[in-house]
């Protein structure tokens, strides 16, 4: 399989990078598009083997060639039959996306696992994405063994790039800085006090991190009290936003993330606060842009006050380290890589068709010897005619197998078949003897 052209593998794919979000738009996939196309690629044998991998920042097919013929560029060809089947004309996306094939597809798949290839460098919610992706396509129907094989390398090469590198160690995410920076102010969370203001999708960030975190005392303030129940729903406690002032001095950390466009926590509001805590000092995490705290509450004593900007310097930093990692993180990928790319090429037709009649001429060779030496009154000739018997009997033996491991115009069976020969006969491909 050294020549690319020669490779099952294919994948087409459009994401954030080379494809505008109105166009991503209209080539996204649910759940029912991807079985429709699916069952639809391979029942006209365009594909053998299928996953999609469909995101709001990606769509890519990942296919093995099926058995019909296709003129041309397979991968062109695999391109224009998904932008047909969304209706969109295929000149309207000319040039936008990527087409790999072979290694190049393998190894976009372990970049995008590992999270190389996200908006957010490292991050690990698209491992998630492609194992899910996967599972559907499994559960389906449509992977077997190539894909099968790929997939689950490539879950396993995210997940050593997440575990032996600092990829994901870093926070680079607004919620998840605060969320750093209170576990370093409080080692462990579960017995401190949380106050979320607000309840929209930053807070909601803000308030999955805390309970993922262990924290147990959560309670948020907002202006429409049902959202506010809606989001307490797994833990803490909601309050109407009448009670601001009275909750605060419950608090230990503040995190506001509201939409208004002047400070909801005024100094005074945190003098009086402080006040009554008696000594102990009170957290802000600000995430509102504009600002939801006064700039001055970081000058009163006790009161320590953390702005977006502030965070935000954290963040780069962040991502200036994750970027050291990249480096490490493709030593590992390539690694990954080729331990695939030797499976792939192990299952090759022709290796397999020799390494069988190699093991069959071995074992034909050390029987003839045996049986011979018992027979030490045969004349030479005999010997002979039964040497050519036994070669005869091993040919005979051998055809069915060979042909039904050349002609087969299923990649993806040919492959299996491949497979179960080496597995059944015990095959060792990379004999020469």
């Amino acid at each position: 399989m050294s020549n690319p052209d020669e490779s099952p593998l294919l994948l087409v794919g459009w994401d954030f990078r080379q494809t505008p979000v109105e166009v991503r738009e209209r080539l996204a996939f649910t759940p029912e598009k991807i079985e429709a196309v699916v069952a639809r690629m391979r029942q006209e044998g365009l594909l053998a083997e299928c996953v999609i991998v469909s995101t709001c920042n990606r769509s890519e097919v990942y296919g093995v060639r099926g058995p019909a013929a296709v003129e041309g560029d397979p991968l062109l060809a695999l391109a224009r039959y998904i932008s047909e089947f969304h209706g969109v004309p295929h000149h309207e996306i000319e040039g936008l996306g990527f087409r790999h094939m072979g290694a190049d597809a393998v190894r976009h798949l372990f970049r995008v696992s590992a999270g190389l290839e996200s908006l957010a460098l490292g991050e690990h919610q698209i491992l998630g994405q492609v194992r899910e992706a996967f599972r559907f396509a499994s559960s389906t129907g449509h992977t077997r063994t190539v894909l099968n094989r790929l997939f689950q390398k490539a879950l396993e090469a995210g997940k050593r790039v997440r575990n032996e590198t600092g990829l994901n160690s870093r926070p680079i995410s607004i919620p998840g800085v605060a969320i750093e920076l209170a576990q370093k102010i409080y080692e462990d969370l579960a017995p401190r006090r949380f106050l979320i203001l607000g309840a929209g999708e930053t807070s909601s960030i803000f308030y999955d991190l805390l309970v993922a975190r262990g924290a147990k005392n959560i309670e948020v303030v907002n202006r429409t009290l049902e959202k506010a129940e809606a989001l307490c729903q797994r833990a803490g406690k909601a309050y109407p936003w009448e009670e601001l002032a009275s909750r605060l001095p419950q608090a230990d950390v503040v995190v506001s993330a509201t939409s208004s466009t002047e400070p909801v926590i005024t100094r005074e509001d945190v003098r009086r606060a402080v006040a009554q805590r008696r000594g102990q000092p009170l957290f802000f995490l600000d995430l509102g842009i504009p600002r939801n705290v006064d700039p001055g509450v970081a000058d009163l004593n006790n009161a320590f006050l953390y702005a977006v900007d502030d965070l935000q310097e954290i963040a780069e930093r962040n991502r200036q380290e994750r970027q050291r990692e990249v480096g490490p993180a493709m030593d590992i990928l390539e690694e990954e890589l080729q331990d695939f790319l030797a499976w792939l090429g192990s299952l090759a037709v022709v290796p397999t068709i020799t390494a069988l009649r190699r093991k069959f001429e071995t074992i034909r060779e050390a029987e003839f010897d045996r049986s011979l030496e018992k027979l030490s009154s045969l004349t030479p000739a005999d010997r002979e005619k039964i040497r050519l018997m036994a070669q005869s009997l091993v040919r005979s033996l051998l055809r069915r197998p060979t042909e039904a491991l050349k002609d087969e115009a299923d990649p993806t069976r040919r492959l299996e078949r491949a497979e179960a020969a080496q597995y059944l006969f015990d095959l060792d491909l990379d004999s020469k003897d």
